[in-house]
């Protein structure tokens, strides 16, 4: 079972009273909820099959403040594979840093879906991208990844565009 965020949220603040923690496992998921290691990150790859260059963006957030970001060449690859690696190198970036809990977005309504498990994944080139993000996603105690407008993001987005960019000059 997955759960959305508001879903977490309310128990979170449930958890929050002392009261309501009445044995060991509710204490445990109170702090890897309330765990300062919890972080946003924002992710999104950029593709240009004339040119046979992409790249992949993402943006840490911890409390509302940035804390890392990357911007990546990442060479010939389709749009959507180029959304997928941009979450699998957040994701292993997230791992460097010890992150236990993460909320992830994206604007690759594909990407989230699948991962997310709503829609199969067909093309042969998405199987083994979409078995590495979720091998990387089981090293978290809490993820979710939740679709976003492009508009929400971005900072993904630049950076995405200015991974591709490192690749032509």
């Amino acid at each position: 079972m997955r759960l959305k965020q508001n879903e977490i949220k309310a128990i979170k603040d449930l958890l929050a009273s002392a009261e309501n923690r009445s044995n060991q496992t509710l204490e445990e998921l109170h702090n890897k909820l309330s765990a300062d290691n919890h972080v946003d990150l924002y992710v999104d790859g950029a593709a240009d099959l004339h040119s046979k260059t992409s790249g992949i963006g993402g943006v840490f957030y911890q409390d509302g403040n940035e804390i890392e970001t990357f911007s990546e060449f990442f060479g010939d690859a389709t749009n959507n594979e180029a959304e997928y690696n941009a979450l699998i190198r957040g994701l292993q970036i997230a791992n460097e840093l010890n992150v236990a809990s993460i909320n992830i977005y994206a604007d690759s309504l594909l990407v989230v879906n699948q991962v997310n498990g709503e829609f199969k994944v067909k093309h042969e080139n998405m199987i083994p991208l979409h078995a590495i993000a979720t091998d990387l996603l089981d090293k978290f105690d809490l993820w979710i990844l939740e679709h976003i407008p492009r508009d929400d993001n971005s900072v993904a987005d630049k950076l995405s565009k200015a991974g591709m960019m490192k690749g032509r000059s």
